[in-house]
């Protein structure tokens, strides 16, 4: 209650009840974050928080809620209320997250939300007739705001992720510091099993999986820092290192002669068949030579040998390139851990974080004035998805009335729908590619020309990415207007289509009375090749066009 001489603005009337809510706590919060919104309907506002720590988490959150006073009968008072609602979210799905916090005001509230160490994504909704303010306090950094503040953030890994991985790496570093020392090397190649096997996994067959995730990751990791002329002695002491004698994924690097060389050998044997005992010959030599490649790398773990010396340089040579990107080969080596999908990775702490781990792109188009009543084309585009991925579309416009067709290129199926949106999907990786087209109606009232733009989001990287260099906007449109004649056939129009050379378009019927169902056809010499049913409008969202061999072929 203030008087008129000293009449606030809503801002400092919500900041006076939050600083006394917090002068009563028995600690300060290091971190703080606002949000001030005036509203004049009743539409949902949305904040999202990403808070991400490895101690428990601590938010205190204080919600101001201005709304209309009613007076009724006598003397009587009511009021309309605010509601905030937090609850936990993830855009890669369409349910919704288990609910928070829940709170109901016509003035100011505040509460504590605890949530255990890690990274947490929360989605505030607020419903609030006139404004709301919301004031965060925390100990830790979080980052607050509107979806294109936050999503960013989510790009960078978790830092459980990085601590679990960096732990890995040092214990790597802590192997290769004693790889010359007979009493330490024993408990640094322990410490390192420690390091990379998950928690509760030691000495079972899980475990076993996980060595050699491990051991292909770090090889990974090897070839990623070094250039691959000086892979070929760097293999040897991978080999001494891990004591890896039988994975694929690394013998198919082996690199032993020089390419003259090989190129000459191989060269001698092409377009022969080996006799029985060439055959047997070759297999003992390279029983020979497996055994002699094997016992040598076991001499290398022997302190005091020559092989022990050159690989213990060898390896510290390694180590110094890694040590100048320290953080990011560590992270490296234990993301390529985790696409090797094994079920053993699933048991570290940090993979809890993976559900918050999102990658997005953006691609925006523009569009001219539209008059009333109107269809329209927005974007068409090929995309290309380099590895199977589940991929989430989302689309930003202000046009009324706007959706999107995914097909695949390769089948010309089109991706499932759930309430005129494109469900979450994952997209196998094909030869040609999948096609986006947004369509668009104005409806009763114009619409000005705008932005449109297209967003996609998974847990992987790289993203699906253009077919071609830059995003077109600029279509050949061709109309055709005509009055319907009743007939016996219920035949709306057929028109020839004369193909001189391929391309791709995107077809779209509309009528005056929106109750009336179409069917459009694309016929080829008098056999339906596609065809869609619709409600007052139909749209086939692509369809190519192929040259005709001769011009009498419509």
């Amino acid at each position: 209650s203030v008087s008129r001489e000293t009449w606030m603005s809503f801002e400092d009337f919500c900041v006076c009840f939050q600083n006394l809510y917090v002068f009563h706590k028995p600690h300060t919060y290091a971190y703080n974050y606002q949000k001030t919104c005036f509203m004049s309907t009743d539409d949902e506002v949305f904040y999202y928080l990403l808070v991400d720590s490895l101690m428990p988490i601590e938010i205190l959150v204080s919600f101001s809620a201005l709304v209309h006073w009613y007076v009724t009968e006598g003397t009587k008072q009511e009021c309309s209320m605010g509601v905030l609602r937090v609850e936990r979210f993830s855009w890669k799905s369409v349910t919704p997250g288990e609910l928070v916090l829940k709170m109901r005001t016509s003035a100011t509230k505040a509460t504590v939300i605890n949530l255990p160490v890690g990274r947490h994504i929360l989605l505030f909704t607020v419903n609030c007739p006139i404004g709301h303010h919301i004031h965060l306090c925390t100990m830790v950094p979080c980052v607050f705001g509107e979806e294109d503040t936050v999503m960013p953030a989510l790009q960078k890994e978790s830092s459980r992720f990085v601590e679990q991985a960096t732990a890995i790496l040092k214990a790597v570093g802590n192997v290769i510091n004693n790889f010359s020392s007979k009493d330490e090397l024993p408990k640094a190649l322990k410490e390192l099993e420690v390091a990379h096997c998950p928690p509760g996994l030691h000495g079972t067959k899980m475990a076993e999986e996980n060595v050699k995730v491990f051991n292909n990751a770090f090889w990974y990791l090897i070839k990623s820092v070094l250039d691959k002329k000086d892979l070929c002695r760097y293999k040897f002491a991978f080999r001494s290192f891990t004591l890896d004698f039988k994975d694929t994924d690394i013998s198919g690097d082996d690199t032993v002669f020089s390419e003259s060389s090989e190129e000459k050998s191989l060269s001698s044997w092409e377009n022969q068949t080996p006799t029985s005992e060439e055959a047997a010959a070759a297999v003992k030599l390279q029983a020979i030579w497996r055994g002699t490649y094997i016992r040598k790398i076991l001499k290398s773990r022997e302190p005091g040998t020559k092989e022990n010396t050159d690989v213990e340089e060898t390896l510290k040579n390694l180590w110094t390139v890694i040590e100048l990107n320290f953080e990011q080969c560590a992270v490296t080596l234990l993301r390529e851990m985790f696409k090797r999908n094994c079920n053993s990775v699933e048991k570290f702490p940090c993979y809890e974080d993976e559900w918050c781990k999102t990658y997005f792109t953006d691609y925006a188009v523009t569009y001219a004035d539209q008059p009333p009543n109107a269809w329209f084309l927005v974007f068409r585009e090929i995309f290309i998805v380099p590895e199977d991925m589940l991929v989430l579309t989302k689309v930003f416009t202000t046009i009324p009335s706007c959706r999107l067709h995914v097909l695949d290129n390769d089948t010309q199926e089109e991706m499932p729908h759930a309430f005129f949106k494109v469900t979450p999907h994952v997209y196998p990786k094909n030869k040609k590619g999948y096609t986006f087209v947004a369509e668009a109606h104005t409806g009763d009232q114009p619409v000005a020309a705008g932005k449109w733009k297209l967003r996609f989001i998974s847990s992987q990287s790289p993203l699906p990415f253009l077919s071609r260099e830059a995003v077109n906007n600029i279509y050949s449109t061709k109309q055709f207007k005509e009055y319907y004649i009743p007939n016996d056939e219920f035949l709306l129009f057929r028109y020839f289509v004369k193909v001189t050379a391929p391309h791709t378009a995107t077809l779209q019927v509309q009528t005056s009375n929106s109750d009336v169902f179409i069917k459009l056809q694309v016929l080829d010499n008098e056999k339906e090749i596609t065809s869609v049913i619709g409600k007052g409008n139909a749209v086939i969202p692509v369809f190519s066009f192929w040259g005709n061999q001769s011009l009498l072929s419509s």
